[in-house]
């Protein structure tokens, strides 16, 4: 991204009133003006050498007999189908006029922010802002923006995750559904790496594998966080930094093999036949990864895996906890998260960006207790306890949900 032409003079006192909300949040030194206006995605778009997609657009719209004001955060290439947002939530949609909008959002057209309104507003965001990594909203002023990450977005205005225009979901979509994450919760992961690791240094003791493990646990999410790449660069980039730091070189060829072993990477004992059962009891079954799109298909095809559908980070270009994933599994399947299940034993990469877009979560104890959770979720030793619970459907309120309840 270019430098951005940020003005030197104070923020406007209609955007120090942003700056100050969005601290409150713990979203410090957010707010930036520009010299020009950024009063159309399109502005906005230019001005920060982002994509038009990239901008969140702020709509006010009056609901129902009342005309309680609701806003809706839409992506900047969108145009807002207010039919369709009638049927998703049940009552009558009307645009709201300057005057209104100002009332309510105690900012002008063009200038309205995704926060820091006079009263909190219930809040829809657009599917499409969601799958971005960076956001540019407005921020109290047709010049003024602040940057946000998706989830970031979500999280500060309570929003609900919806697609602002009919979705075209595929003819399996009829669930229930559950989603699983791949590699630790399906496959041993870490026995995987283990293995190959061994091939590729030679006989290596438990303790110094480990230690490998670790730090390449580390390295890799440093780099899921910076530019997207595919998953077999980056994992190759990600053991010669390890190999550099531990003073162990190993040789590009050895190196550049090591993602063709992913998919001989045994799976957990339980969990074919989980999900297998889960399938028997209706489930639809959605498998999304951090991998690339073909190493996942050899793992679920060697593995015996089943799955109506995959979602790999290939396709969505971005790396969980970002929520690409997810909102590219609700776009296919058409059901709403509270509809859907999430699986993993990753924590940090799966349960807390999961609950966040309203999914029930579980988590599979795959490799220890979760590590201080920040959500609620329910916890289950294996798959195949998991597949008992789901293929039973518990009593109302026992399973864990966005709203924090946990059995």
């Amino acid at each position: 991204m270019p430098s951005l032409m940020v003005s030197t003079a104070p923020l406007r006192n209609s955007a120090q009133r942003v700056d100050r909300a969005l601290a409150g949040f713990g979203l410090e030194g957010r707010v930036r003006e520009l010299p020009d206006s950024t009063r159309t995605a399109a502005d906005a778009a230019g001005a920060l050498g982002c994509e038009v997609r990239q901008i969140v657009k702020s709509l006010i719209f009056r609901t129902g007999a009342t005309g309680d004001p609701v806003l809706v955060l839409v992506a900047g290439d969108h145009r807002l189908d207010e039919h369709w947002m009638e049927r998703t939530t049940g009552t009558r949609w009307h645009r709201a006029d300057p005057e209104y909008v100002r009332s309510v959002a105690g900012y002008a057209i063009g200038g309205v922010p995704p926060v820091g309104h006079p009263a909190r507003l219930p809040t829809y965001v657009d599917y499409d802002l969601l799958e971005q990594r960076e956001l540019w909203a407005a921020a109290g002023h047709p010049n003024a923006v602040c940057r946000l990450a998706s989830a970031e977005l979500l999280r500060i205005t309570g929003g609900r995750p919806v697609s602002v225009v009919p979705l075209r979901a595929s003819d399996a979509a009829p669930g229930p559904w559950a989603s699983f994450d791949c590699y630790g919760t399906l496959v041993d992961w870490r026995r995987g790496f283990f293995q190959s690791l061994e091939k590729t240094l030679g006989s290596t003791s438990e303790s110094e594998l480990d230690r490998w493990f670790q730090y390449y646990l580390l390295t890799e999410r440093c780099l899921e966080a910076g530019p997207y790449r595919s998953y077999r660069d980056l994992m190759v980039a990600a053991l010669l930094e390890v190999a550099e730091r531990l003073g162990r070189p190993i040789s590009d060829r050895k190196v550049e093999e090591f993602p063709s072993s992913i998919p001989d990477w045994p799976a957990f004992p339980d969990s074919r036949k989980a999900l297998e059962r889960m399938r028997g009891a209706g489930y639809r079954l959605a498998i999304l990864s951090n991998n690339d799109r073909d190493l996942l298909e050899e793992t679920v095809s060697r593995q015996r895996l089943p799955a109506d559908l995959l979602v790999s980070a290939e396709e969505v270009r971005s790396y969980k906890p970002a929520l690409a994933h997810w909102i590219r599994f609700l776009k296919v399947t058409g059901i709403s998260p509270p509809e859907g299940t999430h699986v993993a034993a990753g924590y940090e990469y799966d349960i807390p960006p999961a609950a966040l877009l309203g999914f029930r979560t579980a988590y599979v104890a795959r490799y220890g207790p979760a590590p201080s959770p920040s959500v609620a979720t329910t916890a289950f030793p294996d798959l195949a306890q998991l597949a008992e619970r789901l293929a039973t459907p518990p009593a109302a309120g026992s399973f864990s949900s966005a709203s924090g309840r946990t059995s």
